[in-house]
């Protein structure tokens, strides 16, 4: 057996080292890259077998498999281009959950984490190595490690790797890493009693080979697969053995389209499977196009070097022969800047004229149509056949007109006369020295309001302005830096060509950028610039004017109001009363601003249904109940003040920020704190010190106290690594409990907007005193509104998942933390999305 050991690592090697070989100049194989589709437990794989590929970073699958008696729920991210990540929960059917009288008919229910990690990423010449972990922090129930490798010659995927653990009980031999550590021959069997630690047993014990091969049909989607399973099934966890006729499972796997995977199998020689799987791409996933107000159109100016007045309005042009194709397409792209629309193509053929243009007008469309032919036939007088225009959006052609190039001459009494030079279209702008009138003040602020943005005030030194503006609508800054400038500059006096707007966020001026007016309207035409070289040009510093000592400060109201409600839901998963316990409830949230920085937040939550009285369970926690009696809070407090907070943000010095709260800060604690934070401009670190004294809510959520109190407060360290989009922060401190230690959290924002997290707190309280799960642990999803609506807005969903609620390890909630106030600032999220700048 020892020697078929050898021979087994060997070939796993072999296959490593053969693909050089297979990829010399003459090799008839051409690399091919196979779709990436999920295995029965949610990973990228075959049947039940991992592969060692790797899907497209921020690929994410959602999904169900069934093969009795499991089904399996997932949730799989490729978070990092070589870390995939799995979440899964799985039904046994054939095993309750517990008594009948206190679970029902439930069947048991498995929670588990997978991960597997790239170590080579392959290519023609050289295949791809990975390593991973399945149920590694669970209850370990179908734990296993392997290491696998893959290449693809033509149509074909072959995959080969060594498993242990649940997959290493198929004619399995010794652990080649025996040869290492005696520890490595032998694994404890058994699983983790309650779950939730971390094993070390990695890696340890017999071995067995597994491997299969992918044909991608000729029909697109289609994919055959064949693979040999390494479990015998003969030591299942929870004593269930299963009848395996022969190792060899067959299936199928076809996407009818990009978002769904659909595949079917024959498992163990005598068990039908059957798996759907969603997918997306993190990184994509934009979401519907946005119906946003459009900017007003942006007239064209001359750059000039004494600041500009107002343009001239442009004359006809008479002429009796063609202009050349770029003059035309110059005067047709002027022409559609005119309604905030921009060319995107211009064609003339024997008899027509092609048009398109992109955007949304701020008038009526088939007006807007009208002139851009009617532009089109004076600059070519010569034509006389059909001129089309079609306006583009999201795009899709939305409207498509037609116009004969004689009657739009005779219609609007264009003049055929001898060739004329082509007539300048700007006028030279005069500087007037003076604050524009009222009117015009007036109407920028209110088309700033139309656009989103709260102003404050206003500093009118020409030829620079500079504006003070809240943001309420814009997640991504260049997008709300490139609107406001567009909005100013089609509003303002041209001899205002510097345009710097100040976000200011909570009272805090938080980011400075400038633009200018002439890149503003070279990167809107369909020449002589571009968006590249706007963003370039412009200026983002830290604020240096303050909006107390502008020239023109706006007159604002206080106390502002705001409030929103909006349907919600809350659940707990994998509980033995029910699997799924939940809450449909509707949020009421307001918000009364006194003073710039200090503010006064509400929300209440009004039951609509729930299954809460299911919940039977009470808490058996050896630390002070700050979190497991949960049951109490949710059955008592269906209907609730969630939170009523008051908070006073200001600036104290350079780059650091203050805060102190007080009230009813969230669901099961009130108190009072304070939190200061130090985050160097254009940086990508920050360090943060919080301290607050908390006391236990009453369980129905309203206005009442439990006796427990506790002073809680944490130092914390930011670190943003940007080639990646990865931030981590490590807190130390005292939590709710009164237990002292610290959390690891990490997470991944996609180009998308989209975040990815986990984080995990090991403090000084034992296993014993936890309970159940051994230490808090959690991962968490955060969607951002504006993925889902056909408006842009700032507001975000977020989805925490922790496999227990236990009491160690937990922190504090307040609202508006400062290290999400001071995001506006992120240099990071700048650079990521510096091409929505003209959006």
């Amino acid at each position: 057996m020892f020697r078929f050991g050898r021979t087994a690592t060997a070939a796993i090697a072999l296959l490593a080292m053969a693909a050089p070989v297979a990829a010399q100049e003459n090799n008839p194989f051409l690399p091919w890259r196979p779709p990436e589709t999920v295995n029965d437990f949610g990973g990228t794989g075959l049947i039940q077998t991992p592969v060692a590929r790797a899907a497209p970073d921020g690929q994410a699958y959602a999904g169900f498999t069934y093969v009795w008696p499991y089904s399996r729920y997932f949730i799989t991210v490729q978070g990092l281009p070589w870390l995939e990540a799995t979440l899964r929960y799985t039904s046994v059917a054939n095993r309750y959950y517990g008594p009948e009288d206190f679970s029902g008919l439930q069947s048991y229910k498995d929670r588990g984490i997978d991960v597997k990690v790239r170590l080579v990423e392959g290519d023609a010449t050289w295949p791809n190595v990975a390593v991973g972990m399945r149920d590694i922090a669970g209850t370990g129930l179908f734990g296993s490690e392997y290491i696998v490798a893959d290449q693809s010659f033509g149509d074909f995927d072959l995959s080969l790797g060594m498993g242990w653990g649940n997959m290493g009980t198929q004619n399995k031999f010794s652990n080649p890493l025996g040869l290492i550590s005696k520890k490595f021959k032998t694994r404890p069997t058994g699983f983790t009693e309650g779950g939730g630690a971390l094993s070390t047993d990695f890696f340890r014990g017999p071995v067995s080979l597994f491997g299969g091969v992918a044909w991608q049909t000729p029909l697109e989607g289609l994919r055959l697969k064949l693979e040999y399973d390494p479990n015998d099934y003969q030591s299942e966890p929870l004593d269930n053995d299963l009848k395996q006729s022969i190792p060899i499972n067959i299936g199928f796997d076809y996407k009818p389209w990009d978002w769904l995977q659909v595949g079917a199998a024959l498992e163990r020689g005598n068990r039908a499977m059957l798996r759907f799987a969603t997918t997306t791409n993190f990184h994509k996933a934009k979401g519907p196009g946005k119906i946003d107000a459009p900017p007003p159109p942006l007239m064209p100016t001359a750059p000039a070097a004494t600041p500009s007045a107002a343009p001239a309005a442009v004359p006809d042009a008479p002429r009796s022969a063609s202009a050349p194709a770029d003059d035309v397409r110059t005067g047709l792209g002027r022409q559609a800047a005119l309604d905030g629309l921009a060319l995107q193509h211009f064609a003339r053929m024997a008899g027509e004229i092609h048009i398109t243009v992109a955007g949304t007008p701020a008038r009526d469309s088939v007006a807007v149509s009208y002139d851009l032919a009617r532009r089109a036939a004076e600059l070519a007088p010569d034509f006389t056949g059909r001129i089309q225009v079609t306006r583009v959006e999201y795009n899709l052609p939305w409207m498509v007109t037609s116009f004969e190039a004689d009657s739009l001459r005779r219609d609007a009494g264009l003049r055929v006369t001898s060739p004329a030079p082509v007539p300048a279209l700007y006028a030279a702008p005069t500087a007037t020295g003076k604050a524009p009138d009222e009117t015009v003040r007036k109407e920028l602020a209110a088309q700033l309001q139309k656009q989103g943005f709260f102003l404050s005030a206003v500093d009118y030194k020409a030829p620079k302005v500079t504006l003070f503006l809240g943001n309420g609508r814009y997640r991504q800054v260049p997008k709300a830096i490139g609107r406001a400038a567009r909005t100013a500059a089609a509003v303002l006096p041209p001899e205002y060509q510097e345009i710097e707007i100040i976000f200011v966020d909570n009272g805090i001026e938080m980011l400075s950028a400038t633009m200018f007016r002439v890149d503003l309207e070279r990167a809107l035409s369909p020449h002589g610039g571009s968006i590249e070289e706007a963003w370039m040009r412009t200026r983002i510093e830290r604020p240096t004017a303050k909006a107390e000592e502008a020239s023109h400060p706006e007159d604002v109201e206080y106390p502002g109001v705001g409030w929103n409600i909006r349907p919600a839901l809350r659940q707990t998963l994998g509980r033995p009363e029910s699997f799924i316990l939940y809450q449909a409830w509707v949020r009421l949230n307001g918000t009364l601003v006194l003073a710039p920085g200090l503010n006064v937040a509400g929300g209440l939550g009004i039951d609509v249904s729930n299954n809460f009285d299911k919940m039977r369970i009470p808490s058996d926690s050896l630390l002070p109940r700050v979190r497991s009696d949960i049951k109490e809070y949710l059955q008592q407090g269906t209907t609730a003040m969630t939170y009523l907070q008051a908070d006073y943000t200001r600036e104290i010095g350079t780059d650091t920020y203050a805060r102190v709260y007080g009230g009813y800060l969230e669901e099961m604690f009130g108190g009072v704190g304070s939190e200061v934070l130090y985050k160097p401009f254009g940086k990508e670190w920050a360090i943060g010190l919080d301290v607050a004294w908390a006391k236990q809510r009453d369980y129905d959520q309203w206005f009442k106290f439990r006796p427990y109190d506790v002073v809680t407060g944490h130092l914390t360290a930011y670190y943003h690594y940007e080639p990646l989009g990865v931030d981590a922060s490590v807190k130390v401190g005292r939590y709710l409990a009164g237990d002292e230690g610290g959390t690891l959290e990490l997470s991944r924002t996609f180009d998308s907007g989209i975040t990815v997290g986990a984080f995990a707190t090991f403090t000084n309280v034992s296993a014993k005193q936890f309970g159940e799960g051994r230490f808090d642990k959690g991962i968490y999803f955060v969607i951002p509104l504006d993925n889902l609506y056909v408006k842009s807005t700032r507001g975000s969903l977020g989805w925490l998942w922790r496999p227990l609620t236990r009491d160690g390890g937990q922190t504090l909630s307040s609202r508006r933390p400062l290290i999400g106030q001071v995001n506006t600032a992120d240099g990071a999220a700048l650079r990521r999305n510096w091409n929505l700048l003209m959006d």
